[in-house]
């Protein structure tokens, strides 16, 4: 599996093809930097073979359909993989606008409660957690 960025030439695409290697060209940088990170790889500059250290793996990358729009789905099962996708589906662009940024703000509320140890969780969280715990310390 190659993932590069910018245009691939016809004699690599003809030895991709030779060697049954799947190349895979994806524009945004941004999208770059997240594959490399879901395959612990580093993304590679120069010339040349890359080092061991540099390479990624994947257990699983294929094409699949999801609502009618094609994805390149790259599955890693690994324990040290802190990475995970939500897939968001709507009838409107304006509907998953806001459904996407309540995601987003909801995902970024959870990094900074982990981050932060002087934050505590409201709504109550914290008085129904002493109150389990006094529970369960007087019935032993």
């Amino acid at each position: 599996m190659v993932v590069c960025s910018g245009s691939m030439s016809e004699l690599a695409v003809h030895f991709f093809e030779k060697y049954k290697i799947m190349a895979i060209k994806i524009m945004s940088k941004f999208e770059l930097k997240r594959i490399a990170r879901a395959c612990c790889a580093t993304p590679v500059v120069k010339l040349g073979t890359p080092t061991p250290d540099e390479l990624g793996f994947a257990d699983d990358v294929h094409f699949k359909e999801i609502s009618s729009q094609k994805c390149i789905v790259f599955r890693n099962d690994k324990d040290e993989n802190k990475m995970a996708t939500i897939v968001l589906r709507g009838s409107t662009t304006s509907m998953l606008d806001d459904v996407e940024r309540a995601v987003d703000d909801g995902v970024n509320c959870i990094k900074t409660l982990c981050r932060d140890k002087r934050m505590v969780p409201g709504a109550g969280a914290t008085e129904i957690n002493l109150a389990k715990k006094i529970q369960d310390f007087a019935k032993t």
